[in-house]
């Protein structure tokens, strides 16, 4: 490496795209962010002892990888988070989301602890009622 390529400025470019690293650190704020973690990066990973043609195999892998993990979290992940909250409201308050999209979050969570303040002091004594029956009759 020569003086005068030593001494050029680095730039964002040149710290994204070259698959040689820049021994510099560029002066701008962002490009030393992201030369920051590419060195990070190539460090971890031992990517400096590659060709560059070996280098640029493995962080396009990497950045394929990355790309497909994003766009998984963007298009999954909302549904996923949608049926875990309702999952969760059917386990904690035993009412199924769809059946009961009145009720508010709070007023269930009123009501689940005044029952279980009701049946603290009752113990085993309790039994739920059935669907359809009475308190008087029974099974």
């Amino acid at each position: 490496m020569s003086y005068h390529e030593w001494k050029r400025e680095t730039t964002l470019a040149t710290v994204l795209f070259r698959p040689q690293l820049p021994y510099r650190k560029p002066e701008s704020p962002i490009a030393r962010f992201f030369w920051r973690r590419r060195v990070w990066i190539e460090v971890t990973f031992a990517l400096s002892m590659l060709e560059p043609w070996e280098k640029i195999l493995v962080m396009f892998v990497m950045y394929a990888a990355l790309i497909l993990l994003t766009i998984g979290c963007v298009l999954y992940l909302p549904q996923h988070l949608s049926f875990l909250h309702a999952r969760a409201a059917y386990y904690f308050f035993g009412v199924d989301p769809s059946s009961a999209l009145s009720d508010s979050l709070s007023s269930r969570i009123k009501d689940a602890a005044t029952l279980s303040c009701d049946f603290a002091g009752l113990g085993s004594r309790v039994r739920p009622l059935r669907r359809g029956l009475s308190e008087g009759e029974s099974v």
